[in-house]
C-alpha cells in the first residue's frame, strides 16, 4: 500500500470506511484522514437498518436488486477480514395502521407485491431485511486501518483528496453548491422485556432488537439544528413512538443522535470535482448500509476503468453548478 500518491480520504464514517475497504481490496493506494474533535461522527448514531421496501406504497427502494444481492455478499466478507460481527439480517414486520389502509393495500396487491414482500393478515414481512451495528464496524474497521499504518488521526487542511464528510460536507467550499438536505436524527436504546426480540417492528417509527431484552427504538427528523446535543422534544417524541408500537414498560439506556447527510433528490454525490483534483463519496442519507457499498465498488471500478458510476449518482449531473 506503500504508494507516492495515494488517494487522502478525508473521513471515517460509514461512507469513508466503505470506501476505503474497497480501495483496499482493488489494491488502489489510499490514506484516511479523520478528526473525531472538528467533525463529529454521526455514523455513530445510525440506525442501521437495511430495508429493501420504502413508503406508505410498500415499493422497493431504488435499485433494491442491485443493492441488497450485493450488500448480503460484502458484509460478511468485511466480516471475516475484521474478525467481528456486525451485519445481522433479521426479518422486518410492517403491521397495517388501520382497517382503511390494509384494504387500501389490499385492493392494490397486485400491483404492490414483489419478491420482498410476504403478506400476511395483520400485515406484511419484508424479506432481506436486517441492521448492521455501525458503531462496532467503524471501531473494527478502525483499529484495521491503524494496524496496517492507513490513518491519520487529524484534520485535513487541502483540497485534493477524496471527501467523505458526511453531513460537514456542505460546510466545505468545494461541494457548498450542492443540493444537500441534511436532517438531525435521534434514537433511543432500552432495556424492556415487551417486544418481540425475533424481527424489527417497523410502524411510524422503529424497534430494534439488540439482544439481550435492549432495544434500539427510532428515529427523528428534524431539519432546523444541527448539534450533536440531544434534546427532551426528541426523548418525547419517541417515547409516544414506542408507546404506539405496544410498548409501554421500558428502562431508558441512552439516547443518541446524528445527523443524515441527505440531499434533495434523495440521491447520493459520488465522483470527482470538474474543475478540482477533489472526490466527493457523501449523501446517502437514512440508507446509507445499503447504499455505500454498491456505490464504493461502482465507483472503485469506474476509477479502474471497468465501468461508470450510475447516473442518478454521480456529480457529473451537477458539473453545472461547478462552473458558476
Amino acid at each position: 500500500m506503500k504508494s507516492a500518491n495515494p488517494f487522502l480520504i478525508v473521513g471515517q464514517g460509514l461512507a469513508g470506511t466503505i470506501l476505503a475497504h474497497h480501495f483496499l481490496e482493488a489494491g488502489i493506494p489510499f490514506i484516511i484522514w479523520d478528526s473525531p474533535i472538528t467533525h463529529f461522527n454521526s455514523s455513530q448514531a445510525a440506525g442501521g437498518i437495511f430495508n429493501p421496501v420504502t413508503g406508505r406504497k410498500l415499493e422497493q427502494t431504488w435499485l433494491a436488486d442491485e443493492l441488497f444481492p450485493y450488500l448480503f455478499d460484502f458484509y460478511p466478507r468485511l466480516e471475516k477480514t475484521l474478525a467481528t460481527r456486525f451485519f445481522f439480517p433479521m426479518p422486518l414486520f410492517r403491521p397495517f395502521a388501520n382497517e382503511e389502509m390494509k384494504n387500501w393495500l389490499e385492493e392494490r396487491k397486485d400491483q404492490i407485491h414483489h419478491d420482498y414482500l410476504r403478506w400476511e393478515e395483520e400485515g406484511v414481512w419484508v424479506e432481506q431485511a436486517g441492521w448492521v451495528d455501525v458503531a462496532a464496524l467503524l471501531q473494527a474497521s478502525r483499529n484495521y486501518f491503524v494496524s496496517k499504518d492507513l490513518l491519520v488521526e487529524s484534520e485535513y487542511i487541502g483540497n485534493q483528496a477524496i471527501f467523505c464528510e458526511g453531513f460537514h460536507g456542505q460546510q466545505n467550499p468545494l461541494w457548498s453548491c450542492l443540493p444537500f438536505l441534511p436532517a438531525k436524527g435521534e434514537l433511543m436504546e432500552i432495556s424492556s422485556m415487551e417486544p418481540s426480540e425475533d424481527y424489527i417492528l417497523n410502524k411510524n417509527g422503529f424497534i430494534l432488537p439488540l439482544g439481550s431484552r435492549h432495544f434500539k427504538v427510532g428515529a427523528t427528523y428534524g431539519w432546523k439544528e444541527f448539534t450533536n446535543e440531544t434534546t427532551p422534544e426528541a426523548l418525547e417524541e419517541l417515547s409516544k413512538k414506542l408507546s404506539l408500537m405496544g410498548c409501554s414498560s421500558f428502562e431508558l439506556i441512552q439516547q443518541k443522535t446524528g445527523i443524515r447527510p441527505a440531499t434533495q433528490d434523495r440521491r447520493p454525490f459520488v465522483g470527482f470535482h470538474s474543475q478540482v483534483k477533489a472526490g466527493i463519496f457523501n449523501g446517502f442519507g437514512s440508507k446509507g448500509v445499503s447504499l455505500t457499498p454498491y456505490f464504493a465498488k461502482q465507483w472503485t471500478d469506474e476509477i479502474l476503468v471497468k465501468s461508470t458510476v450510475h447516473p442518478d449518482a454521480s456529480i457529473r449531473r451537477f458539473y453545472h453548478l461547478f462552473s458558476v
